[in-house]
C-alpha cells in the first residue's frame, strides 16, 4: 500500500468494501475500526439497493423471559439482548414487516392495540378494534406489514369438542384508513405446521391443510359464500400423498404469490431407528381471466427460476432475498423443524435445485420451531458528530 495506513483508505473504497459485509456484527465492528472509517459509513437509505444483510432469528419471549433472543445461523452465534422495556406477555405476538427488515410485537388493552418497538421502546397506537372483536388478545394474533403498510393481523382457535373445526379470524387495516376491516371463518381444523396465511392483491390467501385454499375477499364479514376454494395441483401417480407432517409457508417474491410446502416422512425399521425424510416444493399462484369466468390455480413453480434466491420460511411471515446480495448461492431454503418426540429443534436447508435436505445447525436450548421469526437486523452508525457531542454532555453534567 506504498506505506500507507489502512485508515487513510479512501472514502469511496470503505464504502465499496463495507457495501460486500453482509454480516450486521461485522458491518458494526468495520465502522468501529477508527474514525476515517466510521465517516465513510454508507447510509442505509443506498446500501439497502446494493447489498442485504443475513437474517437472524428472533425467538419469541416467554412471559418468564426478560432478553430477546437471536442466533445467527451462519456465523453460529447467539445474542442476548436487554429492551429498552419489559417485555409483555404478548410479546410473542410478532408483527413483522413483509420482507423481515422490521419487527414489532402487539399487545391490545381494551380494544385499543398497539405496536411496540422491542429495541428502542417506541410504539405506535393503532385505530380501536371494534367491539365485536373483544378479548382477541387471548387468541395470541399475530401478522404483516406490506410494503404499501397495510397491517394484516391473524389467528386461528381450535374448538374445544370433536368436530375438528376452528375459527380464522383477520383484521385489516389499510393506509389511510381508520377502520379495521375484521373476516370470521369456522373452517377444517388445520394439523399442526398446515395454517398459513396472506394478504394477497386485496385477497387472503388461506389454508387449512395441505391440499386445499381459500381465497377470501377482504371486504369484511363472516359469510364465506363468496370464497373461493382453489386446490393444489394433482400429485403424480407414483408419488404419496400421505406424509407424517406437512408445513405450509407463503410469501410474496418479485411480484408473484408462492407456497411452499415440506413434507416430512417419519419411518422407523425393525430396530427402532427414527429417520425424518423431508421433501419440498414450490407452488405459484396464477390467476387466468377470461369473459366468461376467473381461474386461479397453484401450479409447480420451475426451482431454476429461483436459483437465484433464498427462501427464509417462517412465521407470522416468510421471504425471499436475492443470493447475490448476501455473496451465498441461491436456490436454497432456510427452516425451522423440531424433530419430536425428542424435541430437537434444528435448521435445515433445502436445496431445491439437488432436492436435498440438509441439516444446518442445532438451536440452543429453549427455542421453539413455531415460534421463530427471522428478522434482517438494520444497524445504525452513529456520525462522529454526535458521539462527540454526547461524550461533551456527560463530561460536562458530571
Amino acid at each position: 500500500m506504498d506505506g500507507r495506513r489502512w485508515s487513510d483508505l479512501p472514502a469511496d473504497v470503505l464504502r465499496e468494501i463495507s457495501s460486500h459485509v453482509c454480516a450486521a456484527v461485522d458491518f458494526v465492528y468495520f465502522h468501529a475500526v477508527c474514525k476515517p472509517w466510521r465517516s465513510s459509513r454508507d447510509p442505509l437509505s443506498k446500501r439497502t439497493i446494493t447489498t442485504q444483510f443475513l437474517p437472524w432469528l428472533l425467538a419469541a419471549a416467554d412471559k418468564e423471559s426478560t432478553n430477546l433472543r437471536f442466533r445467527c445461523i451462519f456465523s453460529e452465534s447467539s445474542y442476548h439482548g436487554k429492551p429498552p422495556m419489559p417485555l409483555a406477555a404478548a410479546a410473542r405476538n410478532w408483527v413483522s414487516n413483509a420482507d423481515g427488515t422490521e419487527v414489532r410485537y402487539l399487545t391490545v388493552e381494551d380494544l385499543c392495540p398497539t405496536l411496540h418497538d422491542p429495541f428502542t421502546g417506541e410504539f405506535s397506537r393503532l385505530p380501536d378494534f371494534p367491539e365485536d372483536v373483544r378479548g382477541w388478545e387471548e387468541e395470541n394474533p399475530r401478522g404483516v406489514i406490506y410494503s404499501d403498510r397495510t397491517i394484516f393481523l391473524y389467528s386461528i382457535r381450535y374448538h374445544n369438542d370433536d368436530d375438528h373445526r376452528a375459527r380464522f379470524r383477520a383484521a385489516l387495516l389499510r393506509p389511510g384508513s381508520d377502520k379495521w376491516t375484521v373476516i370470521e371463518r369456522t373452517l377444517q381444523a388445520p394439523r399442526y405446521g398446515e395454517f398459513c396465511t396472506a394478504y394477497h392483491s386485496g385477497k387472503i390467501m388461506l389454508t387449512v391443510k395441505a391440499t386445499l385454499w381459500h381465497m377470501i375477499r377482504s371486504e369484511g364479514g363472516h359469510e364465506a359464500g363468496g370464497d373461493l376454494l382453489v386446490k393444489m395441483p394433482p400429485l403424480p401417480r407414483w408419488t404419496s400423498e400421505y406424509y407424517s407432517r406437512k408445513y405450509s409457508y407463503v410469501l410474496e417474491s418479485r411480484g408473484e404469490l408462492l407456497w411452499a410446502s415440506v413434507k416430512i416422512d417419519i419411518c422407523s425399521d425393525w430396530h427402532g431407528v427414527v429417520t425424518h425424510e423431508l421433501s419440498m416444493t414450490v407452488y405459484v399462484l396464477q390467476v387466468e381471466a377470461s369473459a366468461q369466468e376467473m381461474k386461479t390455480r397453484w401450479v409447480e413453480k420451475d426451482v431454476r427460476s429461483v436459483a437465484d434466491r433464498l427462501l427464509f420460511l417462517g412465521t407470522p411471515c416468510s421471504f425471499a432475498v436475492d443470493a447475490s446480495r448476501l455473496g451465498r448461492h441461491g436456490g436454497c431454503a432456510y427452516f425451522v423443524y423440531c424433530r419430536k418426540p425428542c424435541d430437537k429443534v434444528g435448521v435445515f436447508s433445502y436445496n431445491l435445485l439437488s432436492d436435498k435436505a440438509t441439516f444446518f445447525e442445532r438451536l440452543p436450548q429453549g427455542w421453539n420451531d413455531e415460534r421463530c421469526t427471522w428478522h434482517v437486523l438494520q444497524p445504525t452508525v452513529s456520525p462522529i458528530q454526535l458521539l462527540e457531542q454526547d461524550i461533551n454532555f456527560t463530561i460536562g453534567s458530571t
